[in-house]
């Protein structure tokens, strides 16, 4: 009876209609074992299934589903189940659910990442000679099936870390790439010295180095003058990263490379296309940097005139003020002015009547004066007597 419960849960995987309370991610190598534990609530027993990421099951309770040596039983209680999937390879990669069955079913899921480490790397210098005498030397490291793609990068003798031009290439899987790493040399000496160095997730804080020397490059092209195209590997170690010289004469020179002029870095014996990058990244960055500065400045002045701006209205604010007050002032006093000479008018009008009626007055007493004494004389001649009115005396 159990068994063909185990074999109805492994032909038909259980829906995906179950409430997930719980969810994690772990991480580990390819080759290595892989361990789940699942537990449960304390309370009443309960049953544990674990779940493969096809949807099949692999363990119910302490009972296996599938015959296969690599899911291994650790621990089965009332409570926990954990097991063991060894020798993980990338198949083995998505997601487990532990399922536990009680009152409700409840859901665990644990996401399975599976890293892929670098193959040990191997190194290979190919020699271009032109016709103008120049020699181009480029130097590619490339290292197979790694998940995710690995950090290749370069260290040069004047010890600068630079990074060549790196290309991933995905298997069929999808999930492992070959990478590889091209650096070209431009000018080198016989003392002259560049590593490859491989940085990956997997390798857990450690890289793998590749050396290379350029007194091998010289040696090897020595021995090597008469064959247009020898390879001989710069380490026999087996099991480690080596490095490959390849020679080889190029007659169908451009232009471009006729005229191409040798650059130099802080090492003068050694120069790449990663220096010349480097350098253009120094000049970007220098270029921002004065751009920043450039901006700042504008920033300041920008301040200064509108400091400028606000003092000049202020100063015209108490100009306007000041001359609405002296305009007030100046009609003010052409009004008491006016009013002044209008008085002054007024006062020489009334002098000047009353002068006219003195006068009046002065002649109608002198013409009577002179008609009273007129008429005193007539009055004598005739012997009448004279009466002159007091008022004319």
């Amino acid at each position: 009876m159990w068994w063909r419960l185990f074999s109805l849960l492994a032909c038909f995987p259980l829906q995906e209609a179950f409430l997930t309370n719980h969810t994690e991610t772990v991480t580990v190598e390819e080759g290595q074992a892989l361990t789940l534990k699942c537990v449960a609530s304390q309370g009443k027993p309960t049953s544990l299934q674990w779940l493969a990421p096809s949807g099949f099951t692999i363990f119910f309770n302490k009972h296996p589903a599938l015959k296969n040596p690599k899911y291994q039983l650790l621990h089965h209680s009332a409570h926990q189940l954990s097991i063991r999937v060894l020798n993980v390879s990338q198949q083995d990669e998505g997601v487990y659910k532990c399922l536990h069955y009680s009152s409700n079913v409840r859901t665990e899921e644990v996401k399975v990442i599976v890293l892929a480490t670098p193959s040990t790397p191997i190194l290979e210098a190919s020699v271009t000679r032109m016709q103008n005498g120049k020699e181009h030397v480029t130097l590619k490291c490339s290292t197979m099936r790694s998940k995710p793609p690995p950090q290749i990068t370069w260290i040069l003798g004047n010890d600068i870390e630079l990074s060549g031009e790196t290309r991933n290439e995905f298997e069929t899987d999808g999930k492992t790439c070959n990478s590889s790493s091209t650096l070209r040399v431009h000018t080198y000496s016989k003392n002259s010295a560049a590593d490859c160095i491989i940085r990956h997730a997997g390798l857990q804080g450690r890289k793998l180095v590749v050396p290379f020397r350029f007194e091998d490059l010289v040696t090897d092209r020595e021995t090597a003058s008469d064959a247009p195209e020898r390879r001989s590997p710069s380490s026999a170690i087996p099991q480690q990263p080596t490095s490959t010289v390849v020679v080889v004469e190029d007659s169908n020179t451009t232009e471009v490379d006729k005229e191409e002029k040798d650059q130099t870095t802080q090492d003068p014996d050694l120069t790449t296309e990663a220096n010349l990058q480097y350098v253009g990244v120094i000049r970007r960055k220098n270029g921002i940097l004065l751009l920043t500065l450039v901006s700042f400045l504008i920033f300041i002045l920008f301040i200064i005139v509108q400091l400028f701006i606000m003092k000049l209205r202020k100063a015209h604010v108490i100009w306007k003020r000041e001359n609405e007050i002296s305009e007030h002032t100046l009609e003010s006093y052409k009004s008491r002015s006016n009013n002044e000479e209008t008085s002054s008018q007024e006062k020489n009008g009334q002098t000047f009547h009353s002068k006219r009626y003195v006068n009046y007055i002065t002649q109608l007493y002198s013409e009577a004066k002179s008609k009273k004494k007129e008429d005193a004389r007539s009055s004598k001649l005739k012997g009448e007597p004279t009466h002159i009115p007091e008022s004319i005396v």
